[in-house]
């Protein structure tokens, strides 16, 4: 009986054991509003954020609502809209792609703005390409964590880019040729104004081509 007790104490203490091997929690199921999240087969444990290429007419009052104003930006214009699993954005540019713009989701703390949009970044672009991530830690989700998003400037050939938010990979297309907006609540430094994001970036096949951590600042 004894040696019957001790195997069953080894069985049990390895199954407490097995299963903290992955404390990382549960791969999510859904995105922010419900959608099934899909897998990047190529990237074990990932969710794939929508990204959407439409314009600001079809957009309608999330548009609108977001656009600044005094910039001549139409509703014709080129946006894209991400949503992934809490976090949301919108990423256009004016006429001449002299400047990029951002609308970021959650919940506005100082009630100043009504959601989906919580926050917002602008950008200058020099050939094309933006210099400052442009981050913003004003935004909460729907569980009160704190937000951040910043722009990810794609690398020559890549197509998909993830950040590691601890439990998954959450994986985010290039579109339009514009910097790609990405979330994590994650590595954020609020007394600082600063964040990290754990990025890899990734070709159209899904083959690892840039690896690294984005460290960005609040624009003072």
């Amino acid at each position: 009986m004894g040696l019957d007790r001790l195997t069953l104490a080894t069985l049990v203490f390895a199954v407490v054991l097995l299963a903290g091997c992955d404390s990382r929690g549960a791969r999510p199921e859904r995105l922010l509003y419900g959608e099934a999240a899909p897998e990047f087969a190529p990237v074990p444990r990932s969710v794939i954020a929508i990204g959407r290429v439409l314009d600001g007419t079809t957009l309608g009052r999330r548009f609108t609502s977001c656009r600044p104003t005094g910039v001549g930006i139409g509703n014709d214009a080129v946006v894209v809209e991400r949503i992934g699993v809490f976090g949301e954005s919108l990423t256009f540019a004016d006429l001449g792609r002299r400047t990029v713009y951002a609308c970021d989701g959650g919940t506005d703390p100082t009630g100043e703005r009504k959601p989906p949009w919580c926050g917002s970044s602008a950008g200058r672009l020099f050939g094309g390409k933006l210099l400052d991530p442009r981050l913003d830690i004003l935004c909460r989700d729907r569980k009160g964590r704190q937000l951040a998003y910043a722009w990810v400037e794609p690398a020559a050939g890549a197509r998909w880019i993830g950040v590691d938010q601890d439990a998954y990979t959450e994986i985010y297309e290039a579109l339009a040729g514009l910097p790609v907006r990405i979330a994590s609540a994650r590595g954020i430094k609020p007394g600082r104004a600063r964040a990290a994001f754990d990025v890899t970036q990734y070709d159209s096949h899904g083959k690892e081509l840039v690896k690294g951590r984005l460290e960005a600042a609040v624009a003072g």
